[in-house]
């Protein structure tokens, strides 16, 4: 792999748990040559030497400046506390195979503040406890966990899918075993006040394999009687700025509490909008309207549940599409859609096949937003990776990967990423079913 731009790597051997490896698991950053003032494309390349797949990994890095986005979504969970990016797999939709290497794509927004440069890259992750193959997608959900005191939680999951016979669950605590449990709910008690706690569950099926990991259920403990008295102190400095047509980026100072902060939530013109956990200082609002503007506030949560009174109001306007009113030759043309399989061991892998007319006139083009549902799933970028990607001038293609899940339908469009760094419009919106 070329290394240009802000490049890292260390080796990280894995955790001493269960399924413990002996090889390095390793991670290395860096950000692509084509980076401008703009817009840069990062890529996290993980790699597993070892015997076993590695599904509960964490990747963090510095970024020097600007908002980091993932490319998939779908697959991984980023947070971005100032300047310090941490991604995590969802579920087990991204194991790092056995011997194998994962390439995780980022988009850096430096809003003009200079070319980005990533520093400080580095991961630790837990392997399979050597029974499970990492080919079951099928995992336990959470369904209504929630803090029932200053010193004990309740969670609740669901079954994974599948209707394999499940005979016991496996609940962690930051990391470690704490309870097997044969029901889908438990209590957990002796947790101190005013803390934050990241609890996820597996299930053991009778054949004696285990299901990957939950996605984390995070809660935070309540303060105990008489601790939290006062309500978080106003979060200072609060700026938004435009980051194109649809999205603005917020940042402000971290609030503080006599206890302890637990989040933060976003209000735009007086309706909140979005949350953002204890350690955010800035969070990408999405699904603006060209050409508007908005007005936000911010206000700080404590472990009692009080709430800080309102920033002041940050206004800002959203930049205009790109062509006036988002149609034209920013929109990709000729969209299509159809569907396909392939086989991941025992398991049948469903993917979306898109195909589409590139816009002409709006600069070199090297980046497609894929939304299903509603909601952004994926981006596309060419130009970057290991091989590099020749640019499509004329025709783009591209697959997504939608899970095992046969019959399932989606709604599906696309937008480009213009050579100014702005959003185009989207493409029109199609319906697919897969097959099954």
């Amino acid at each position: 792999m070329a290394v240009v731009v802000g490049v890292c790597s260390v080796v990280v051997p894995v955790a001493a748990n269960a399924g413990e490896e002996e090889d390095g698991f390793s991670a290395a950053c860096r950000v692509a040559e084509q980076a401008t003032v703009w817009w840069a494309s990062g890529e996290v390349t993980l790699a597993n030497k070892g015997d076993r797949p590695v599904r509960d990994w964490t990747a963090e890095f510095d970024v020097s400046q600007g908002q980091v986005t993932l490319d998939n979504p779908w697959a991984y969970e980023l947070r971005q506390a100032g300047k310090h990016v941490t991604i995590k797999p969802i579920a087990d939709r991204a194991d790092v195979a056995a011997q194998g290497n994962r390439a995780v794509k980022v988009g850096i927004n430096p809003a003009g503040n200079g070319i980005p440069k990533i520093t400080g890259c580095k991961v630790n992750g837990a392997s399979g406890n050597g029974s499970d193959t990492g080919t079951h997608t099928a995992v336990p959900a959470d369904s209504g966990s929630f803090v029932k005191d200053d010193t004990a939680v309740h969670l609740m999951w669901k079954p994974p899918a599948g209707g394999a016979e499940i005979v016991r669950y496996e609940v962690f605590q930051n990391g470690k075993q704490v309870k097997t449990v044969k029901d889908t709910m438990t209590d957990i008690e002796r947790l101190a006040p005013a803390t934050r706690y990241a609890f996820k569950v597996r299930a053991v099926r009778a054949d004696g394999r285990t299901t990957g990991f939950s996605k984390d259920i995070v809660l935070t403990t309540l303060a105990a009687p008489g601790q939290d008295k006062a309500k978080p102190v106003i979060p200072a400095d609060l700026e938004a700025t435009a980051s194109g047509p649809y999205q603005a980026a917020l940042r402000w100072r971290a609030a503080t509490d006599d206890v302890a902060i637990t989040g933060y939530r976003i209000y735009r013109n007086g309706a909140k909008v979005q949350e953002a956990d204890a350690k955010a200082t800035s969070v990408t609002v999405s699904g603006l309207t060209a050409s508007t503007t908005y007005r936000f506030k911010v206000t700080a949560v404590d472990a009692s549940g009080k709430e800080s009174d309102p920033t002041r109001e940050a206004p800002v306007t959203t930049t205009a599409a790109p062509d006036g009113n988002g149609g034209g030759k920013a929109t990709p043309g000729d969209f299509a859609a159809t569907t396909s399989t392939k086989q991941d061991g025992s398991v049948t892998q469903h993917y979306l096949n898109l195909a589409w007319s590139v816009p002409q006139g709006v600069g070199q083009i090297t980046a497609y937003q894929v939304y299903l549902n509603g909601k952004p799933a994926q981006t596309f970028m060419w130009g970057t990776g290991d091989p590099v990607l020749p640019v499509p001038t004329t025709k783009g293609s591209r697959e997504v990967l939608v899970g095992a899940h046969p019959g399932a339908t989606y709604t599906v469009k696309i937008r480009a990423r213009l050579g100014d760094g702005t959003w185009g419009a989207f493409s029109r919106e199609l319906t697919v079913k897969t097959g099954g």
